[in-house]
């Protein structure tokens, strides 16, 4: 009531909060829609994250098998040398 007397009316009063109340409403909604842009940002960055972590375990997986191949030929390959040695070492 002091508010609305010291400013010459009611109407200015209301006109001032309803100002007030436009801008904070248009916040409101610029906070909304820039949430939505994060959310949405976050979402899409997960899946990205998701995907290439997936990616990321096949090409390890390929890299075990052929780490394992590889180890096979090279103890086949020693057992074979350490053969040849003993063979050579017995005669």
């Amino acid at each position: 009531m002091w508010l609305a007397q010291s400013t010459g009316g009611t109407t200015e009063v209301f006109v001032q909060y309803g100002a007030l109340g436009v801008i904070a409403l248009l916040a409101l909604i610029a906070v909304r829609v820039l949430f939505a842009r994060v959310t949405a940002t976050a979402d899409l960055e997960r899946a990205r994250a998701d995907r290439l972590e997936e990616e990321l375990r096949k090409l390890n997986a390929t890299i075990q098998e052929k780490y394992v191949s590889t180890l096979s030929e090279a103890t086949r390959a020693i057992a074979a040398a350490l053969a040849t040695q003993h063979k050579d070492n017995d005669r």
